[in-house]
């Protein structure tokens, strides 16, 4: 399957999502070709935490896992809602076999969802607790490559996350 034919969803909190790790990280992929499709708690307008907007056309309730070839979390202030979110850890699990993406506070996500146990994964150093706790082996580098999940630690590395994604879809 060539990439331009390879669909990415990326999964966003409703409120102060991370404009960078959300923008750079779509751009990366769509230049590519990729299409991307937005998810959330609801459908509709998101926030970011400056000015920023998305629109989510999907329901992480209504997310069917072999639509996709990657899934990526977004992070962001707003991130920490879904760290909790039953919908969206089981989406992290549900799509363990499939690319994962996570920026920033969103690793916690595939932490939560049990993915990231014995794999070297990176996020924003104030869930690096929870990371550990899921047992995955937190490394503080900018951008960690396991297998097919791929994280990274902040917006500052938004677009090696974006490329890394790429190469990991591209295997």
């Amino acid at each position: 399957m060539a990439l331009a034919d390879k669909k990415v969803l990326m999964v966003m909190p409703p409120n102060r999502f991370n404009e960078d790790e959300f923008e750079i990280t779509r751009k990366v992929l769509e230049n590519r070709g990729l299409r991307v499709t937005i998810a959330s708690v609801g459908l509709g307008e998101l926030r970011g935490q400056k000015r920023a907007t998305a629109r989510a056309t999907v329901k992480l309730d209504d997310v069917k896992t072999y639509d996709y070839d990657a899934i990526v979390f977004v992070g962001g202030e707003g991130a920490r809602s879904l760290v909790e979110h039953e919908k969206a850890t089981k989406l992290a699990k549900d799509a363990e076999y499939k690319v994962l993406g996570a920026i920033g506070v969103a690793p916690a996500i595939l932490a939560k969802g049990g993915v990231l146990k014995g794999k070297r994964a990176t996020a924003a150093v104030d869930v690096a607790g929870i990371l550990r706790s899921q047992e995955a082996v937190y490394t503080a580098q900018p951008l960690e490559v396991a297998d097919k999940i791929v994280t990274a630690q902040d917006a500052k590395y938004a677009e090696a996350f974006g490329n890394a994604l790429l190469r990991t879809l591209e295997k």
